[in-house]
């Protein structure tokens, strides 16, 4: 993830990235983006993220508040491929079981099988039928050869329609848009999406980020 953070940092025709959708690779190319200047929005509930780096992702304890009454497992569920946490307080199911968007992945039902019945996930984003545009699933299906899109492809959307706003509001105010004012116009962001209202605190925050709770039910991820 640094390496290739390099690599973007070193073409200056980039304005800005978005990722990287796990805790440590966003986190290993946080400040390496942020030596270069290039402004990032990243996809990380890790509260040790770089200062640099706009979060565009609710926090750990945001997702953990969207249910307040299920055991939440927070970074020791930052990754599918040890589940641990999960066979030791979610099997058998005592009490409700809650886990971080990485658990709303396809791939989830297919390693615990029929023990993911019930168990909740809070999402950084509502699924397609929930945003703002009830019609995406089908815009979206149309260039994804029937792919179906999920909450992480509502907040993709987001983030890089937050990001073209920016450097489009740059460009206007300067001859040509720079990273340093992505980055400025990025701290002025008001934005609406698919996923709700979108601005900075001073922090560089995602201010109105909130999780998203949702539960599998035979294979599929459903609202409460």
């Amino acid at each position: 993830a640094a390496e290739q953070a390099r690599k973007l940092s070193a073409d200056p025709q980039v304005m800005g990235v978005i990722g990287n959708w796990l805790d440590g690779t966003t986190r290993a190319a946080a400040p390496v983006l942020a030596q270069s200047g290039v402004p990032f929005l990243a996809t990380t509930a890790a509260p040790d993220l770089d200062p640099a780096a706009f979060r565009m992702w609710p926090t750990e304890s945001a997702l953990r508040a969207a249910v307040p009454t299920a055991r939440y497992c927070e970074s020791d569920c930052d990754s599918l491929e040890t589940l641990d946490w999960f066979a030791a307080h979610c099997q058998p199911a005592t009490a409700p079981c809650a886990g971080p968007p990485l658990w709303g992945l396809n791939q989830f039902p297919r390693l615990v099988g029929s023990t993911a019945e019930g168990v909740w996930v809070v999402a950084p984003a509502p699924l397609p039928a929930d945003s703002g545009d009830p019609g995406f699933t089908a815009e979206y299906s149309q260039i994804s050869q029937g792919v179906a899109p999920r909450f992480l492809a509502v907040l993709a959307y987001d983030a890089t329609r937050v990001l073209f706003d920016a450097i489009n509001r740059d460009a206007r105010s300067h001859p040509a848009p720079t990273r340093a004012g992505v980055a400025e116009a990025l701290a002025q962001t008001h934005f609406t999406g698919l996923s709700g209202p979108i601005t900075f605190d001073a922090a560089r925050q995602w201010a109105e980020a909130k999780g998203h709770p949702y539960r599998w039910h035979t294979g599929q991820l459903t609202s409460p």
